[in-house]
C-alpha cells in the first residue's frame, strides 16, 4: 500500500492539471497545429468589437492580437454578445479552440468568457466613446449638429402657426440621414413639414468606432 501511494497521488496531481485548461498568449495560440483541437486560456485586452451579431472580437495581448469568433458566456447560455456588456479597453480571459476560417484566417473559434475586468473607459458612453464624431457640411461633433439644426432651420416653410416639433433621426452609415420620425409632435401640419425637411437633408459624414462607420441617433428641435 505505501508503494502504490506516491502512484495514486501522481496520478491524482495528473487528471487535475489535465482537468484545467492551458493558459497561452496570443502568439502561441496563433502558433498551434491546425488539427488541434484542444481548448486553450487567451488572455488580453479588447482591441476592437468587430462585431456584436456575430460575437466577434480582437483580443491584444504584448505577443499579438487575435480575432475571437462566435463569443458566448458559459454561466448564463441565454446572453447574447450585447448583453455581456463587452466594450473596447475591456480585460477578458477567454477560452476556445484554434482554427483558420476561409483558408487564411486564424480565429479562435466558439470562445468562452470565463473572466471579465471593465476597461478605464467602458462606462464612457457610446457618444463620447467615438474616434470620430459624426459631421455635418464639413463641422464635426456639436458644431456639426447646430450646422445641421440651421440647415433645417433655412429650408422649413411657414405653417400659419407656432410651435415646436422635435424630430428623432439616424445618421446612417453611409451617412443619409434614415428612420425620421415625430419625437414630440405638435400637429399634423407642423409635424409633417418638420419630417418632410428633416428627410430631404443632405447626407453627413457618419460617426466612426474602432475604425468602423456607426449609427449615430439624434433629436433635433424644429421651429415654426
Amino acid at each position: 500500500m505505501k508503494k502504490a501511494l506516491p502512484f495514486l497521488l501522481f496520478s491524482l496531481a495528473t487528471v487535475l492539471c489535465q482537468a484545467q485548461p492551458r493558459q497561452l498568449s496570443v502568439k502561441e495560440f496563433l502558433k498551434l497545429s491546425r488539427t488541434d483541437t484542444t481548448s486553450y486560456v487567451v488572455t488580453g485586452v479588447v482591441e476592437r468589437v468587430r462585431s456584436s451579431t456575430s460575437g466577434s472580437f480582437y483580443l491584444k495581448d504584448a505577443t499579438g492580437t487575435l480575432l475571437v469568433y462566435g463569443l458566448k458566456d458559459p454561466e448564463n447560455p441565454g446572453r447574447n454578445f450585447d448583453q455581456m456588456d463587452i466594450k473596447k479597453g475591456d480585460t477578458l480571459s477567454v477560452l476556445g479552440r484554434f482554427t483558420v476560417y476561409g483558408g487564411n484566417t486564424l480565429e479562435m473559434k466558439d470562445g468562452r468568457l470565463l473572466r471579465k475586468a471593465d476597461g478605464p473607459d467602458h462606462h464612457l458612453s457610446f457618444y463620447d466613446r467615438l474616434d470620430q464624431k459624426p459631421s455635418f457640411k464639413g463641422k464635426e461633433g456639436e458644431a456639426g449638429y447646430e450646422a445641421f439644426k440651421q440647415w433645417v432651420q433655412a429650408h422649413v416653410k411657414p405653417q400659419g402657426s407656432h410651435g415646436t416639433v422635435q424630430v428623432r433621426f439616424v445618421v446612417g452609415r453611409n451617412g443619409g440621414v434614415q428612420e425620421v420620425q415625430i419625437h414630440r409632435g405638435v400637429s399634423p401640419a407642423l409635424d409633417n413639414e418638420a419630417l418632410r425637411v428633416v428627410r430631404s437633408a443632405p447626407k453627413w459624414k457618419p460617426a466612426v468606432l474602432d475604425g468602423t462607420s456607426v449609427r449615430t441617433t439624434y433629436i433635433i428641435p424644429v421651429e415654426f
